[in-house]
């Protein structure tokens, strides 16, 4: 099955936190919490309602046709997309 989805390609950037929150913050001190975390990495996810339908299309065995606008920086979305088995015609 073919479809043209229509939506966004987005990233996701998810901070990674290599600890436990309960490790770092006190029961008793609950009510004067004041926070702030070391985040030593970035994870860079590939997201958005175009990307994410026909990626997860593709894997039902179909072929998603997603078709939004795109920034500069689309490029390595266009290649995890090739890698993926999803058409990504950057006509314009």
């Amino acid at each position: 099955m073919s479809a043209l989805i229509c939506g966004s390609f987005a990233y996701d950037t998810i901070m990674v936190f290599h600890d436990h929150f309960k490790n770092h913050i006190l029961p008793e001190q609950v009510h004067i919490l004041n926070v702030a975390f070391l985040v030593p990495d970035l994870r860079r996810e590939y997201d958005g309602c175009a990307g994410n339908i026909a990626y997860n299309l593709n894997l039902l065995g179909g072929e998603g046709k997603p078709m939004g606008t795109v920034g500069t920086d689309f490029t390595p979305y266009a290649d995890w997309m090739d890698k993926c088995g999803i058409s990504a015609n950057t006509s314009g």
